[in-house]
């Protein structure tokens, strides 16, 4: 840290400073993070043990490299090493797409929802793409799910990109879908809500339906309001 910027940083009165008090204050109840953090990670090593935890960093690994491999012919995966292997993460490229079609890493993001998927970090550490990080938790049939969604959703955005939807009114961009959206007397959009809602068969027999449709993230990160109620309300 740059020394003109000590007057910023959060500091604790409980703790004893050399030299004049600088900072804005305490920022948290404890000084060095929260002590609750602590006897997680204790306690997973401990009921791991030895061979538990190797065995969690195989299978983690192993399932990395499973989607790596199965997403590779549709995204291109970034910082493979030595005969093409990640470690415990791959980072899916989706630039190359963008360039093509228009979809954007968003875009994708937000699809998945649909998908009923988390999406996996974005934009991190490369801009314009998924960085996945399966973890030894993950079943054989949630990480085939998720390859299932990523490729049909590759195929979404090749519908973009050959004009049969267009480039502002497609599953893609409008993502994700509620329930509300789907079920509305008014539907004028390119696609079917059947598109919308249910792009592959297995979603019939489990839907999570988001709650709300899309936001615009960076529009909100930049113009910051408070929509608490006053305090002469809690009276």
């Amino acid at each position: 840290m740059k020394e003109h910027l000590a007057p910023f940083l959060p500091n604790n009165p409980l703790v004893a400073a050399a030299g004049p008090e600088t900072g804005i204050g305490p920022i948290s109840g404890a000084p060095f993070g929260s002590a609750g953090i602590l006897p997680i990670p204790y306690a997973y090593i401990r009921l791991m043990g030895a061979e538990g935890l190797r065995r969690a960093t195989q299978v983690a690994i192993l399932s990395a490299n499973y989607l790596a491999r199965r997403l590779e012919p549709h995204y291109p995966v970034l910082y493979s090493g030595e005969g093409g292997w990640v470690a415990h993460e791959c980072i899916l490229d989706l630039r190359p797409m963008t360039r093509e079609t228009g979809v954007t890493a968003e875009d994708v993001a937000k699809r998945l929802a649909d998908y009923g998927f988390h999406a996996p970090t974005l934009s991190f550490p490369v801009p314009g793409t998924l960085m996945v990080e399966p973890t030894e938790s993950e079943s054989l049939g949630e990480l085939e799910r998720f390859c299932e969604a990523m490729i049909a959703i590759r195929e979404e955005a090749r519908r973009v990109g050959s004009g049969e939807w267009p480039a502002g009114d497609n599953p893609l961009v409008l993502a994700p879908h509620t329930a509300a959206d789907v079920v509305s007397d008014k539907w004028e959009r390119s696609y079917t809500r059947e598109e919308a809602a249910f792009p592959v068969p297995w979603l019939t027999d489990s839907k999570y339906w988001p709650p709300v449709g899309r936001v615009d993230g960076a529009g909100g990160d930049r113009n910051l309001m408070c929509s608490c109620p006053p305090l002469e309300s809690y009276r």
